[in-house]
């Protein structure tokens, strides 16, 4: 009786699993779309809080320095800055430890805006991957 109270749970479980699963991968492509329509968007805005603080840095620093902060190596480098900066500001506020997994994160995070810095005015702008369909 237990026996087969129990193989018809563990029938059921592996049921549920399995359709879960399915379904899954059945919705891969329209959630692998969602995820990168989100990235784009984070990237997005990301570009414009750093081209905002980049511009009025560039505007008071370039006059003394003659250094161009808005090319591609000091701008690249920059933005990975800042966008450590932001996190550690995010950490101090909210009173959490400083990760050095979720800092290298954000310092990728900020390397790759500065790096894409000209595709945000394409047209096809972040366009990633290929439509398939």
């Amino acid at each position: 009786m237990i026996g087969r109270i129990l193989f018809g749970f563990c029938s059921f479980s592996t049921f549920i699993v399995m359709l879960a699963m399915m379904v899954f991968f059945r919705n891969l492509p329209k959630l692998m779309r969602l995820f990168l329509n989100i990235l784009r968007r984070v990237l997005y805005l990301s570009y414009l809080l750093y081209a905002a603080v980049l511009t009025w840095i560039n505007n008071h620093s370039q006059y003394q320095t003659g250094v161009c902060l808005l090319d591609d190596p000091p701008r690249t480098v920059l933005c990975g800055f800042l966008s450590v900066l932001v996190y550690g500001l995010a950490c101090l506020f909210r009173s959490k430890v400083i990760s050095f997994w979720m800092g290298g994160c954000f310092l990728l995070h900020g390397l790759l805006v500065g790096f894409l810095w000209k595709d945000f005015f394409e047209p096809e702008g972040l366009s990633m991957g290929e439509k398939l369909w």
